[in-house]
């Protein structure tokens, strides 16, 4: 080959690439810090796992697709070497001949080598025809099928395209050489093998011409796909490894805690957002994965996590010079992130659900920038849905959202005698009621459900009575750390002087905070669900269910106990004691489980721009109950390519009980039985329903 042309071609190749590549890399260290190289053992092994190892790619919502990605992916990791080989044969005749030619003298002497190398030549065939395999499913995917995920992309079908050109080049530089040396064929190369038998007809000459061709293709496509790279989406092939390996190794369901004394309020433009947040930028591939149950997505809401990636991604690459600048302009001349390059709606629509994240094969982590933004608009700008502003106020004031009287906080339970923790008993466990199960009329049952189950079992517990105070969840997701702060660190303190271990909640938004997001205030408790409680005490047989309950009913699943905290087989487990109850389960369960709109503080907020959250998910668990009481129905895919979230769209009617483990989501589930008139379905907690069967000894 020629080594002044391989040269050249490297050194403008490269230089090119570092010429585009520093100006994206002066904008991340114009970022705030963020501090990833904690626990360097867990990031390894998650990058194992979930970067080489593709372990996101092949979740069931799009496992054919993924597997093609595997097999591309696969293709370039073992391609990479051979990358290699070809440049070192562009500078050298010598490699020419010991890489391409059976026999060389090179090999003699090395036969151990030789054969390490016939079998990576035989693992280069094979993954570069699946990797061909995987092209020609995504072009008949963009092209043909074009599902809703995908937006339509130029710059997708050149990457194929330049995929493809690698393969084929690959393929016919080898036949080439292979024919050049005697054109047998070579059971290590079989795919090379059939095609140098394809070019067999042709003259010597036209081969060899044919052969350098593919070679210098070959060099140039690489070139080029390395310098189209960080000019679009496809920067995730560089950055996503990386992001893989830094992801945040603490529960989805807990946000940071930000140092309010030095005035950390959350980002106001695009500087102030972390070089981590950045490089989730960077790494958002557009798959639209994201999308799929994404409850705003799904429902017409002005917010798709893949939108507002782009949007930053590309703001900061046209004005990178002025970001990577130093010293930097001042903040005054930066726009706003929100009322500037996002508009407020789209940031205020998140129900926080964590679908986006558990779906996202690179882990960008997109709901703790939104909530950041939320942040800074409420603690700085003052700036919010004005209807949150009587939530902020009774928090302050009454410690409930509600703005109910304190005074009344264990009104629910004045029959019932409850102890109260710190009145000399000894207790196990503090039943910390919550504000919806101390004031909400429907919640109270469950409530009281609750405090039925426990005295059946003889657990140890106490409440905290009048003394209760919120746990400022929702103050925290709408942006008011502060309110939050406030009350979680009230609560720390009296709770640890009062030496609570152990804590029941009925709420999966009070578990999570308490589990997850108290230890950053001292809080450390055994913070259990009311859910998993009951599945202990079913399994240790000390409650049992005896009373008949011929229905049937489907589970829905809490984001904040599923997706955020993986609660996923006590709830079932405590259904399926009940005898006579025939549980079905809806297509969007479990991991991939619908919203049900209250999340993220939206519970306190209107919802007045597309399809009501909570009517699509009681249209889909309609629809379960209905399909099973008529196999006949049609049942559409929950994840239809062109349109997902069909099966919210039923209309039709139905009979049964939608199972629930929250009281946000009784609440959003109750209220759109009653506007879609739905009367005949109930509405329940899993505590009422193991309650009622316990029958009237456990009474």
């Amino acid at each position: 080959m020629s080594f002044i042309a391989t040269l050249l071609l490297v050194f403008v190749g490269l230089a090119a690439f570092v010429h585009t590549t520093y100006g994206r890399t002066a904008v991340l260290l114009g970022m705030k810090p963020a501090h990833r190289l904690d626990s360097p053992g867990r990031r390894l092994a998650a990058l194992l796992r979930f970067g080489f190892g593709q372990r996101r790619m092949v979740d069931p919502e799009e496992r054919t697709p993924g597997v093609m990605h595997v097999f591309i992916f696969v293709a370039f990791v073992v391609l990479a070497l051979r990358t290699l080989m070809l440049f070192t044969i562009g500078f050298s005749e010598t490699a020419l001949s010991a890489l391409t030619v059976p026999g060389h003298p090179f090999w003699v002497h090395h036969p151990l080598l030789e054969g390490t190398y016939q079998g990576y030549l035989l693992l280069k065939d094979v993954v570069a025809l699946l990797a061909l395999l995987g092209v020609g499913y995504f072009l008949w995917l963009r092209l043909v099928v074009k599902p809703d995920r995908l937006t339509p992309s130029w710059e997708a079908l050149l990457i194929l395209g330049f995929i493809a050109g690698l393969m084929v080049s690959e393929y016919v530089f080898g036949a080439s050489r292979m024919l050049g040396a005697g054109g047998g064929l070579r059971r290590e190369e079989p795919v090379t093998s059939l095609v140098a038998l394809a070019l067999s007809g042709l003259p010597p000459t036209a081969v060899w011409l044919l052969g350098g061709v593919m070679f210098w293709t070959h060099l140039c496509i690489i070139l080029a796909f390395l310098n189209f790279l960080p000019l679009g989406k496809h920067f995730h092939v560089i950055t996503g490894l990386p992001n893989v390996y830094l992801q945040r190794l603490t529960p989805s369901g807990k946000l940071s805690s930000p140092n309010l004394e030095a005035e950390n309020f959350g980002p106001r433009s695009f500087r102030d957002l972390s070089w981590k947040e950045g490089l989730d930028l960077y790494s958002c591939t557009e798959c639209g994965r994201c999308q799929t149950h994404c409850p705003t997505y799904v429902t017409g809401k002005p917010l798709t996590h893949k939108g507002v990636n782009q949007t930053l991604k590309h703001w900061a690459w046209d004005h990178q010079e002025a970001l990577g600048s130093v010293p930097p302009l001042p903040e005054s001349e930066w726009p706003p992130l929100v009322g500037g390059l996002l508009q407020p709606e789209t940031v205020w629509a998140c129900t926080s659900c964590g679908w986006c994240e558990t779906a996202c094969p690179v882990f960008i982590e997109n709901i703790p920038r939104l909530i950041d933004m939320r942040r800074y608009k409420v603690q700085v700008d003052a700036d919010f849905p004005p209807e949150i502003q009587r939530v902020f106020e009774g928090m302050e004031r009454q410690g409930n959202p509600w703005g109910l009287a304190q005074e009344s906080r264990d009104a629910w339970a004045e029959d019932l005698s409850l102890p109260q923790w710190g009145d000399g008993g000894a207790y196990e466990y503090l039943f910390f009621v919550g504000c919806a199960g101390s004031y909400d009329d429907r919640q109270k049952k469950v409530s009281r459900a609750v405090v039925k189950i426990l005295r059946e079992a003889k657990v140890a517990f106490a409440t905290l009575g009048k003394a209760e105070v919120c746990n400022g969840d929702s103050a925290r997701r709408l942006g008011n750390e502060y309110l939050y702060q406030t009350l979680a660190k009230g609560n720390v303190e009296a709770w640890n002087a009062a030496g609570v271990k152990a804590v029941i909640t009925q709420c999966p938004h009070c578990f999570n905070t308490l589990k997850n997001e108290y230890p950053d205030f001292g809080g450390t408790y055994r913070v259990i669900n009311h859910t998993q409680l009951i599945s202990e005490l079913l399994r240790d047989k000390r409650i049992k269910l005896s009373q008949l309950m011929d229905e049937t009913l489907t589970y829905h699943d809490p984001c904040y106990l599923g997706r955020h905290n993986g609660v996923y087989a006590a709830p079932r487990a405590a259904l399926a004691a009940i005898p006579g109850l025939k549980v079905v389960e809806m297509q969007r369960s479990r991991r991939q489980s619908f919203c049900c709109g209250a999340g993220g503080g939206r519970m306190w907020m209107e919802e007045t721009i597309g399809t009501r959250i909570n009517h699509n998910r009681l249209n889909e668990a309609a629809l379960t109950l209905a399909h099973a009481t008529d196999p006949a129905l049609p049942f559409p895919s929950a994840i239809d390519r062109h349109k997902p979230g069909l099966v919210g769209e039923y209309q039709g009617k139905a009979k049964g009980t939608v199972a629930v483990a929250c009281p946000f989501c009784a609440t959003m589930l109750r209220d759109a039985v009653n506007d879609t008139g739905r009367e005949e379905m109930k509405v329940r907690d899993i505590a009422e329903l193991v309650a009622d069967a316990m029958g009237p000894a456990a009474s």
